[in-house]
């Protein structure tokens, strides 16, 4: 466990952010000056990152093992996707917000764009941060 808390502790702050934005009153946020749609930017930001964050963890804590696995790809996306998916069925369910399949095709957007980036630069991430530490 302590192993796992010290591999992904920048994924789980990323799920902690997430969960607290998804949950928190939406009457917090009013004093903050917005545009058209601008919840739909925040949910591909977040889900992005946490796409973007929890491939760099895994390639991080297996850069030993060079093979990429199925349990790989199963967290990196398929977690970040039941997550968002998740929140958008409990938030009218138990909280005063509205969950929206807008929100989620956003959320699903935000983890492609975030794989798509991971893989195609993935010789410049390794490059700077995995091989670095290796």
């Amino acid at each position: 466990m302590i192993k796992f808390l010290k591999n992904y502790w920048k994924s789980i702050t990323v799920i902690a952010c997430i969960l607290y934005l998804s949950f928190v009153p939406s009457s917090t946020f009013n004093g903050i000056p917005t545009f058209e749609n601008e919840d739909k930017l925040v949910h591909f930001l977040m889900y992005a990152g946490l796409c973007g964050m929890l491939i760099f963890d895994f390639r991080l804590a297996n850069k030993k093992n060079k093979t990429k696995s199925l349990y790989g790809f199963m967290v990196c996306i398929a977690f970040p996707f039941l997550l968002g998916t998740l929140i958008e069925i409990v938030q009218p369910l138990y909280f005063e917000r509205s969950g929206s399949w807008l929100d989620l095709s956003a959320n699903v957007t935000g983890i492609i764009s975030a794989w798509l980036f991971m893989n195609v630069f993935e010789s410049f991430i390794n490059k700077i941060f995995v091989r670095k530490k290796a």
